[in-house]
């Protein structure tokens, strides 16, 4: 998706209630029903303990305060004072209990709600096609499983039942306020329409510059993403400030835009208090003349005032609130754009499991990107262009025996990675069937499928962890000596060897502290560890100097060895000894045969050949090289 989409996604904030949403986040909090249950108990007693405490000091201020000015020293009075004050200690501790204990059982609640999204995000991704991953940048995901799910949980942790127990609050407040003065709360209520008006204006101007906000910071993490990744083009052209002042300025526009936000926060609360202290001083001018015309006690007045503020307290914190429950909206908007995506590469219902030989047909496939049909496919497809696919590959046919080899050649986007993709179950045939000893591999589970396989591709990626688990890849089956033994015979044990601390040295993230020949070394030993039936190869030795590749040619053909290999090649001469060369133009064979039979027909894949090793001497690799997953074309 262009930057621009992307930028374009992150500013949406949507509703701050969404019940559609809310329906799909429920299920969520359903197993933790005791908890919700539990909390809001907590949360109904701690405001039912909150309305009760201005009554007692009603009681206070008319009970003994005044048998104390009416009779002087009283033992009476001092007894009531004295359980009057132990009743409002206890109120205040059931308070801080039970507001303790609502806290804490709701983040409870959002914490496990989140762990299970966050599980059923992580899984749902992980069974995604490779469609999926050519339609969401790397960034976005992360930020899905990261801040996006995080702010959905302030719907469980600090949403609609905290609301729910403020309205409580408010409504309780303002029905002991009729009861003990009608006058006086119909003056607060007429504070109330210049408050809301407030919260009102200051909803629409947050709103917008929250949006703002988020647009700059959309552009802020896109260009650093992107000024990361090409740290080398800048060093090499040297561009370092030109880079630096593009980021100030995106930096700068995010800055201005945060300016905005808290210019807005700091101007509402100073003005919802000032509205609430004018409230309150007419409050105070009404009840003094009460009080002094004896119409009015001085106790009711302190209760009222107690429930004033507990009245207001709700709605200077509701456009806080109104902001963080808004953006918990968007992210499960967003969240649940990522998990509707449609994965239109299921196992059958009644798969076939056979034991794999290596067998591999493609029978009439035909295939294109932009032409399958169901969930999975671009919404930014139109129906013209679904209609009429731009096939990558047409009408191709070829068998490749078990335990023979095949290389694939052509120029960049004749369709030989997608040969690969299609051979693995990435993607689906719109035409035509690919077949496992005989079986159509739609017909087995990919699990199966892929157990068959292993893959070296030309760009080797390594985990973060240690040479021995980036080599078994965290399969308990494959012990420490078959790990070594399968470096040994691909030569990658002279390198590791050493390594400060051999199999267990560190790796960076992505095997940054490794040469492209060294990681390929180790991809090689990876393959070799899985002992697969089949075997991929990608340009396997393009990263690799001449001096290496000598090396590993024996080590290939011992690999390669009673396995069926499929060859990407560019480099013609690691590919002369295979037992098949299929030629690729624009999608069709235009071309196959042994590499003798090839150059005597002067075709296409001689003119190749003698273009690209007019001068050299070809080198033999074992039984074939190369095949993978370029980005399939």
């Amino acid at each position: 998706m262009p930057v621009a989409d992307s930028i374009h996604e992150e500013e949406v904030l949507g509703k701050a209630y969404d019940a559609r949403l809310i329906k799909r986040l429920a299920p969520y909090a359903r197993p933790y029903l005791k908890l919700v249950i539990a909390g809001v108990f907590f949360m109904l007693l701690a405001a039912g303990v909150e309305l009760c405490i201005p009554r007692v000091i009603r009681e206070i201020v008319n009970g003994p305060f005044n048998m104390l000015a009416a009779e002087g020293d009283s033992a009476p009075a001092y007894n009531l004072l004295a359980w009057l004050a132990l009743a409002y200690l206890g109120l205040v501790i059931v308070q801080f209990i039970s507001q303790f204990a609502e806290a804490y059982l709701f983040q409870t609640l959002g914490q496990r709600a989140i762990f299970d999204l966050r599980h059923d995000l992580y899984a749902r991704i992980q069974d995604y096609p490779l469609r999926f991953f050519d339609k969401n940048p790397v960034g976005r995901l992360v930020t899905r499983m990261t801040s996006d799910v995080e702010a959905i949980g302030e719907v469980f942790a600090s949403g609609f039942v905290q609301l729910m127990g403020d309205m409580i609050v408010v409504l309780g407040a303002l029905a002991m306020m009729f009861a003990l003065s009608v006058p006086l709360t119909l003056i607060v209520i007429g504070a109330l329409p210049v408050m809301g008006a407030i919260t009102w204006i200051f909803r629409g101007r947050a709103r917008n510059s929250f949006r703002d906000m988020r647009t700059k910071l959309a552009s802020v993490n896109s260009f650093l993403n992107e000024s990361v990744q090409g740290w080398r083009v800048t060093r090499i052209f040297g561009i370092e400030r030109r880079q630096a002042a593009r980021f100030d300025g995106r930096s700068r526009d995010f800055r201005d835009a945060s300016y905005q936000t808290v210019f807005n926060f700091a101007l509402f609360f100073p003005v919802v208090e000032i509205a609430g202290t004018l409230t309150i001083m007419v409050l105070v001018w009404y009840g003094a003349r009460s009080i002094l015309g004896g119409t009015l006690d001085a106790g009711t007045f302190f209760a009222f005032f107690f429930y004033t503020q507990m009245m207001f307290r709700p709605i200077r914190e509701i456009s806080e609130k109104y902001n963080v429950l808004q953006s918990a909206m968007a992210s499960a908007e967003r969240l649940f754009k990522i998990m509707d995506f449609g994965n239109d590469i299921k196992d059958p219902p009644q798969p076939k499991t056979p034991a794999i030989k290596g067998e591999i047909e493609f029978r009439n496939v035909w295939f294109a990107y932009d032409g399958d049909s169901g969930a999975g496919a671009s919404p930014a497809s139109g129906a013209a262009e679904a209609a009429t696919p731009r096939w990558v590959l047409r009408d191709v046919s070829f068998k490749v025996p078990a335990g023979s080899s095949l290389a694939l050649v052509g120029a960049t986007g004749s369709g030989k990675s997608t040969i690969i993709a299609l051979v693995m179950r990435f993607y689906d045939v719109q035409k035509g069937a690919v077949l496992i000893d005989g079986v159509d591999v739609r017909e087995m589970t990919r699990e199966h499928l892929r157990k068959a396989f292993s893959l070296v591709l030309q760009d080797v990626f390594l985990f973060a962890g240690n040479v021995f688990n980036n080599i078994r890849l965290g399969d308990e089956t494959i012990s420490r000596e078959r790990v070594k033994e399968a470096a040994r015979t691909v030569h990658a044990d002279d390198f590791i060897d050493r390594l400060p601390e051999q199999y267990d040295s560190p790796v960076a993230e992505r095997g940054a502290t490794f040469s492209a020949g060294q990681r390929q070394l180790l991809a090689f030993a990876r393959a070799l560890a899985f002992d697969p039936r089949i075997l991929l190869l990608d340009e396997a030795t393009s990263n690799i100097d001449s001096e290496t590749e000598a090396l590993i040619q024996d080590a290939l053909g011992k690999l390669m060895k009673d396995r069926t290999t499929i060859a990407v090649a560019h480099r013609l001469s690691t590919i002369t000894a295979s037992d098949n060369i299929v030629v690729l133009h624009k999608g069709e064979i235009a071309e196959q045969g042994s590499h003798e039979k090839l150059m005597a027909a002067a075709g296409r894949y001689s003119k190749l050949y003698r273009l690209q090793f007019s001068d050299e001497e070809p080198l033999k690799l074992g039984s074939g090289a190369g095949s993978g997953s370029e980005k399939a074309t």
